[in-house]
């Protein structure tokens, strides 16, 4: 009797010893995912770095082909020289039958052009061709769409803020540009604390400034103090 429970001791131990190096096998194996997703991820938004999205084109054959889109970047935005285009097509997604357009994914040749693009686009928006709203705008990855989608909050209360630009990066990285400082945020509740002390706060000092200018007609110094009026506001993804 004595001999099988020393026997079964001896098994359960070894099972023990086999169960613990399997646990640390997986957490090996989980960490070398988790790396090996962030590297793919990255990849897969490097290479989409050159593409642009245009949307609410009509479902023409001609329009999606690389002269067409060319023509209709330079009619649209002005650009400084032709736009150099690789390739486009139709969102591979089945036409769909409610009449909604699939969006055209161009490949721009030059990385400088897309940006060039992207820009003029948030710039001059909204924008039209042959009077209809049209719409372009960065490819992104699931990453970067699941990011975007993280920081909705933050968006909402960031858009019509003075001196800021914002936008999602790649790879799925939450950019904040306050008065030439910029921040890069990962987590969502960060980035909302960030915004509430750094850019509420000021922008409160900046209401209480403007009222006693308004109320006591005070000139000269406090004057030039308040004049934060002057700047621009955009909002969109680099």
């Amino acid at each position: 009797m004595k001999t099988v429970i020393r026997d079964v001791e001896e098994g359960v131990s070894t099972w023990w010893d086999e169960i613990a190096s399997l646990q640390t096998i997986v957490a090996e194996l989980k960490t070398e995912l988790a790396s090996l997703k962030e590297k793919n991820d990255d990849l897969e938004g490097r290479m989409r770095r050159c593409n642009v999205h245009t949307a609410e084109i009509p479902e023409e054959t001609s329009l999606s082909s690389n002269v067409a889109v060319s023509k209709l970047l330079k009619e649209v935005l002005s650009p400084k020289k032709d736009i150099v285009i690789d390739r486009s097509h139709r969102s591979l997604t089945p036409k769909k039958p409610n009449g909604n357009l699939r969006v055209i994914i161009a490949k721009l040749h030059y990385y400088q052009d897309s940006v060039e693009v992207l820009r003029r686009a948030q710039e001059q928006g909204p924008l039209r061709y042959k009077r209809e709203p049209i719409a372009i705008f960065p490819d992104y990855t699931a990453s970067e769409v699941r990011a975007l989608a993280a920081f909705n909050d933050v968006q909402n209360l960031l858009r019509g803020k003075r001196d800021v630009q914002y936008g999602i990066m790649f790879p799925a990285r939450f950019k904040i540009s306050y008065k030439g400082d910029s921040k890069y945020f990962l987590d969502p509740k960060k980035a909302m604390a960030y915004m509430k002390s750094m850019i509420q706060n000021e922008e409160t000092v900046q209401s209480d400034c403007d009222t006693i200018q308004v109320i006591q007609f005070i000139p000269g110094s406090l004057e030039e103090d308040c004049s934060l009026s002057a700047v621009s506001v955009t909002s969109g993804a680099e």
